[in-house]
């Protein structure tokens, strides 16, 4: 994530009385528009954002990163209602961005309400595309839709329907861009986190994660002021009667040097009496990663997930249910004592797997909220040369069979916690350390 500035914004206004006028939330205007084709790099050198009411001029966040961040040259006020960017645009190119992202400062008014995240994409101009290419694009697209996504019964959408209703306009796209800025709009109706389209080198996302995280770590600081940082995805502490805190933000392959030393901060902690891993901040990644992990609370191998693979060729759509096991750890990569799993609306995809592996470990409870709920196992499928689209590839199934796409996991102990008391405290941080205290 690529944030421009933050600052921390004014303290709310305490009220018993309902927002006044100047008080409500600020709505914003984008300019270019969001979702915008005509975009032309030549003669755009700014992007302007534009609120309906003064803002606190120290608090703003413009998040994104990788090839869909556009050049930023420089940022700023030009007065209290307009932000600006001057950028350096390229020539059929798709980006992305997101205004007052979660996890930042956001935008502030001046009376100290935050602007919801509010997404920006915009393609810019290129080459023509013939009506022709666009045509079949489209066709194998809506073919792809039928007969590969796995999850494409999940929300009841008439996929017909919706491709009647699109079809002009995607052979209308009067550039690669704007086809495949098209197409990703038109694929977030599946509200589905592991659908994206990949245009050159840039990948765009369909869904942006509802929910409010259960984590903060200004509140966990306070909970655990000897916190220490392990790498850039671990924390880790000790209680001073013994209990040991150890966090792991994410399984991502390309982190795994990092996923290391959390292996390694772990090994320090086995002497403890009782262990809280925190998992809330960790949206998935490398499944055989969260295997590694898992593997010090297990005992023996346990059947912890299965899934089913989309199929068109079998009568229901899908092949036999596969199951998946992991394995407890040999010594001395063993953790014998109890242990207490935070777990949150964040947790997704492998880091699910992950918590599925620790319910069958036998000294663990789970603490916390549900878990998001998307397991797609997403593979690739070129629509035209430099345009791909990832769908999910498999129902991610329970160990009892039934499938948790849109539910989550949910905690052995469910914890509710609002933004407000995470921030000077963590509720369930304290029930996971009076829960290992009673054992």
């Amino acid at each position: 994530m690529t944030t421009l500035r933050s600052a921390s914004a004014a303290v709310l206004l305490a009220c018993l009385c309902p927002p006044t006028f100047a008080q409500r939330v600020p709505a914003a205007r984008c300019e270019p528009a969001h979702l915008a084709i005509d975009v032309d790099p030549n003669k755009i050198r700014t992007l302007v954002v534009t609120f309906d009411q003064a803002m606190d001029e120290t608090a703003h966040a413009v998040c994104g990163g990788g090839p869909s961040f556009p050049k930023v040259i420089k940022s700023s006020w030009r007065d209290a209602r307009t932000f600006v960017i001057e950028t350096e645009l390229q020539p059929e190119r798709v980006y992305a961005m997101e205004l007052s992202c979660a996890g930042s400062s956001g935008f502030r008014s001046a009376t100290g309400q935050r602007l919801p995240p509010l997404p920006w994409q915009f393609a810019t101009t290129g080459p023509e595309l013939q009506n022709a290419v666009a045509d079949e694009a489209a066709t194998k697209l809506f073919l792809l839709l039928r007969d590969q996504y796995s999850y494409r019964d999940r929300l009841g959408i008439d996929w017909n329907e919706l491709e009647l209703n699109s079809r002009d306009d995607l052979r209308a796209s009067p550039h690669f861009a704007a086809l495949a800025l098209r197409i990703k709009d038109l694929l977030a109706n599946a509200q589905d986190p592991h659908i994206s389209v990949r245009w050159m080198d840039a990948t765009l996302s369909t869904c942006q994660r509802a929910g409010t995280p259960n984590f903060d770590l200004r509140g966990l600081q306070k909970t655990l002021p000897k916190l220490e940082r392990i790498g850039r995805i671990g924390l880790r502490a000790r209680t001073d009667d013994g209990i040991g805190y150890l966090s792991c933000s994410s399984f991502a392959r390309e982190q795994r040097a990092d996923f290391d030393l959390v292996l390694e901060a772990l090994r320090g902690l086995r002497d403890c009496k009782a262990l809280v891993l925190d998992v809330r901040s960790n949206g998935g990644g490398d499944e055989l990663l969260a295997r590694r992990l898992a593997g010090f609370f297990v005992q023996g191998e346990k059947i912890y997930a299965g899934h089913r693979v989309r199929d068109p060729r079998q009568k229901d759509g899908f092949q036999p249910v596969q199951q998946r096991t992991v394995a407890g750890n040999p010594p001395p990569d063993v953790f014998a004592g109890p242990v207490a799993v935070l777990m949150g609306p964040l947790n997704m995809s492998s880091c699910e797997a992950f918590l599925l592996m620790m319910r069958q470990a036998p000294h663990a409870v789970l603490i916390g909220a549900t878990s998001y709920g998307s397991s797609g196992n997403p593979q690739a499928h070129v629509i035209v040369p430099g345009l791909t689209v990832l769908l999910p590839s498999w129902q991610a199934l329970r160990p009892d069979g039934t499938c948790f796409e849109g539910e989550g996991i949910a905690p052995m102990i469910p914890i509710a916690a609002t933004p407000e008391q995470l921030a000077v405290g963590d509720p369930i941080l304290d029930e996971a350390l009076t829960q290992l205290r009673s054992r």
